[in-house]
């Protein structure tokens, strides 16, 4: 059973104070908090063509698939007892893999307040009650096995039993519909660089896994024959420190596999290359920490639970920076020092969340990541992790007191 929510869909922001569920905000004053009522906007269910639109834009992400509609009944039974609130499409393939989208059809909201939760091999949506200090089951969702929903329940996202998810266009569906106007523009950026955000069912691949911001991005390179033949004919091996173990990892074709048996963890020029242009992956080394002109640190700070480690997926928390800039020559030349002298290390359970723009005498810039938690463990690059000695994190930090206030708080 797979669950899981994410930040609404079609549902206006109020970039004032902080918004309730019920329509109503919270506004602050002094130390007490009042409840203030406000207009709650009508519900504006999606049209037939904006429901189909957003069916095209996720089967765009899955075009090795053919889709076509499932038959109604059997898709509006994947509501459960909701099937009435929610205007259901179905889509399916021959070859075993569908989904169905529940678009809320009216002004009432009825799974407003519930958690939903799997029981017992049972999805289902329960109201807390506080009294019998237990969930006490509302509705059940029939005939899935997973479900994802917007924030605001408004569109659910079903895979019905028997039938196989395409990861793909789940992940289309999240980043659609989940993650706003950045998500959409990531959506763009991966047709752009034709890419893929889940593994290719055929064909060779390379697996992609780098920091954008202070979260780890796993992204896919289906790769032609072509290229998978320089990939193997290719004599110069990178040395793993350059691109971080499992930063690039390739994945053979079943015929490549067969007649040359390559080691997946053996990465050549040609493939870093391939990694360098359709992911913007880069590589940083302790010898380049040299010549730095300026450094700018910025926080990213997180809203919401603090799951701000290497395994988060990205997308998964909201977030916000602010920076500092240092130009002491100085300061500078001791950055320069801990740096270069830092050895490579492992992959921590840190919070990689201090991203540390270098800029260089040439003009060109590299970027480390500091552990914001006292962690000594760096990532230098995209995805290359180095480990100070002891305390010498904490003296970087040092160079840029505003941001270390920020950590303080």
């Amino acid at each position: 059973m797979v669950l899981s929510a994410c930040s609404a869909g079609f549902v206006p922001v109020d970039n004032g104070n902080e918004s309730r569920p019920d329509g109503g905000k919270t506004e602050s004053i002094g130390t007490e908090f009042v409840e203030k009522e406000t207009s709650k906007p009508e519900y504006q269910p999606l049209s037939e063509e904006e429901r189909r639109t957003i069916v095209d834009t996720l089967e765009a992400f899955d075009p090795d698939h053919l889709y076509v509609d499932m038959d109604p009944e059997q898709a509006a039974s994947c509501g459960g007892e909701l099937r009435d609130a929610y205007d259901f499409i179905g889509r399916e393939t021959d070859a075993g893999a569908g989904y169905v989208l529940g678009f809320r059809n009216s002004d009432e909201d009825p799974l407003n307040g519930l958690s939903i939760y799997s029981l017992d091999d049972v999805i289902e949506a329960d109201r807390w009650n506080e009294d019998k200090n237990i969930f006490e089951r509302v509705y059940t969702f029939e005939n899935i096995h997973e479900m994802h929903y917007t924030e605001s329940k408004d569109i659910l996202f079903l895979i019905p039993d028997e039938m196989e998810e395409s990861e793909e266009l789940r992940k289309a569906f999240e980043y659609s519909l989940c993650d706003g106007d950045e998500g959409v523009r990531y959506l763009k950026s991966v047709k752009e660089r034709g890419v893929k955000m889940s593994p290719p069912e055929n064909g060779g691949y390379l697996v992609v896994r780098r920091f954008v911001n202070a979260e780890v991005l796993e992204e896919y390179i289906p790769l032609t024959e072509d290229q998978e033949k320089e990939i193997i004919a290719s004599e110069e091996i990178v040395d793993p420190e350059i691109y971080g173990i499992d930063g690039i990892t390739y994945m053979a074709s079943p015929e490549i596999y067969e007649l040359e048996n390559p080691d997946p963890d053996e990465i050549t020029v040609p493939a870093l290359r391939l990694a360098k242009e359709k992911c913007e992956f880069q590589t940083v080394r302790a010898e380049d920490m040299k010549e730095i002109t300026s450094a700018e640190l910025e926080i990213i700070q997180w809203h919401g639970e603090p799951e701000k480690y290497a395994d988060v997926s990205a997308g998964d928390l909201e977030e916000t920076g602010i920076s500092e800039t240092l130009n002491d020559p100085a300061f500078l030349k001791r950055m320069e020092e801990i740096l270069a002298e830092a050895s490579l290390g492992e992959s921590e359970k840190c919070p990689y969340n201090g991203i540390l723009t270098l800029t260089k005498a040439d003009g060109t810039k590299a970027t480390v990541r500091l552990a914001s938690d006292g962690c000594d463990s760096m990532v230098y690059g995209s995805y290359s992790f180095y480990q100070a000695d002891g305390g010498e994190v904490a003296e970087i930090w040092d160079m840029f007191p505003e941001l270390k206030k920020e950590i303080m708080q």
